[in-house]
């Protein structure tokens, strides 16, 4: 309240002082109503009800009939026309600004409406994306448990065993889908909340790979690091699952056998994490979008499955610490995705 009054008070001194300059320079009082029309305009504008627009309105013909009509500073008028031309004034001052605030509850609603429209987009997306993602992991769990239940006595010792590895991986590859749910839900909600610490780069990189992709044996991975120890003022479990997604894509998405990179450094009082592959790269009219939510780019119809949450839900988190995530031709061909986060220091205390 007291800030739509403030707002109100000094759009009406704004409009009083731009009348003062109008009358040393001799113009016409019309000129001095339209100012004052306008500063009714702009409170509507600038304020959350129309009771200040009202109550501006009759005080701006007030203040008019102060400062501008004769005899100054009273507020009596001499000239007969005076009273209408502040009964004018007060309408035309009323119907600008309940115009404005009609506008600007309309622009409200269709904004709402927008909002809402956008919300069920995407959650009739996030059900497509789901009923028709996840039906081939569910689909393969439920097919090999039947399998090994009807007829387990009867397989061999390494039938069984890549039975239970897929089982396996079809739940980790569920697991990681949920986790990104829940975070991505949280992310829309706002309550997503950083637990931030100061953490060794070198752990929370040995700990992420710890839990990429099992198809990570049959691709090539090395880590470095520009000094031995480089510390960041981070929420871990958020950073683990960023390089987890961005090294699983990396995973998926090339040849065995490719080259992927990561390497942990400095750069402008900021850690800088660049996870490199030697793949096919990314077509320059995707990266744009890559970071969009639901975006799966050429992959979406191939068996590289994906609900296109992944890298959505890094860049969420990486600017939630505040810092920048961004992807990039690898020379000579591949793909880079770089993402910086907080330096942390060691406080030693004697």
């Amino acid at each position: 309240m007291l800030s739509n009054i403030r707002k109100s008070l000094l759009m009406l001194l704004a409009a009083t002082g731009v009348g003062f300059l109008f009358r040393y320079f001799e113009l016409s009082e019309a000129n001095i109503i339209m100012v004052y029309i306008l500063a009714v305009l702009i409170i509507a504008m600038i304020t959350t009800h129309q009771i200040y627009s009202l109550v501006s309105s009759f005080i701006s013909v007030i203040v008019f009939n102060f400062f501008f009509t004769e005899p100054r500073y009273t507020l009596t008028a001499y000239k007969k026309d005076y009273p209408i031309t502040f009964i004018i004034m007060f309408i035309a001052a009323f119907l600008t600004g309940s115009l404005a605030v009609r506008l600007k509850n309309q622009a409200k609603k269709s904004e709402e409406a927008a909002l809402l429209a956008q919300k069920e987009q995407l959650r009739a997306n996030l059900l497509r994306s789901i009923s028709h993602d996840l039906r081939t992991p569910l689909t393969a769990i439920s097919g090999n448990a039947s399998n090994l239940l009807s007829n387990g006595e009867k397989f061999d010792a390494e039938t069984k065993h890549q039975l239970y590895l897929d089982i396996y991986e079809n739940a980790l590859w569920l697991i990681n889908i949920v986790e990104n749910l829940l975070a991505v839900t949280k992310i829309e909600k706002g309550k997503m909340t950083l637990k931030c610490s100061t953490e060794l780069m070198e752990e929370i990189v040995s700990e992420a790979l710890q839990h990429v992709d099992k198809d990570k044996a049959q691709h090539n991975i090395t880590v470095q690091f520009e000094e031995e120890f480089i510390l960041a003022k981070i929420d871990a479990g958020l950073i683990i699952q960023v390089i987890v997604n961005i090294v699983d894509n990396a995973i998926k998405y090339t040849q065995k056998d490719s080259h992927i990179e990561i390497s942990v450094g400095k750069k402008e009082n900021k850690v800088l994490v660049t996870i490199s592959d030697d793949g096919p790269g990314i077509p320059d009219g995707e990266k744009e979008h890559i970071f969009d939510m639901f975006y799966t780019g050429r992959n979406v119809a191939d068996s590289k499955r994906s609900l296109g949450l992944g890298l959505f839900l890094c860049k969420s988190i990486i600017e939630a610490h505040e810092c920048e995530i961004r992807v990039e031709n690898h020379i000579p061909h591949g793909t880079e995705f770089q993402f910086t986060l907080p330096i942390g220091e060691v406080t030693l205390s004697e």
